[in-house]
């Protein structure tokens, strides 16, 4: 199970702001997004999305011109 929650660091311990439903000493792995840096993980999870939904976008040449798709600019 992956979850996204927002936790507080203070004194060297991460703090959930929500309860998050773990056993005591259950190891799991943390990523560290600052709030600050928030909308740019935001961006690039859109700008990932755009590229995924380009194999329905009815462009048959995607592979031979992705520079151009991609970085709007020729091969």
């Amino acid at each position: 199970m992956s979850k996204l929650i927002t936790a507080i660091y203070e004194d060297g311990i991460f703090k959930p702001l929500e309860d998050i439903n773990l056993r005591d000493h259950q190891r799991v792995r943390l990523e560290i997004i600052p709030e600050a840096e928030t909308s740019l993980a935001e961006s690039q999870k859109r700008a990932l999305l755009e590229i995924a939904g380009m194999g329905n976008s009815g462009l048959a040449d995607v592979a031979r011109e992705h520079n151009k798709y991609l970085y709007q600019k020729d091969s």
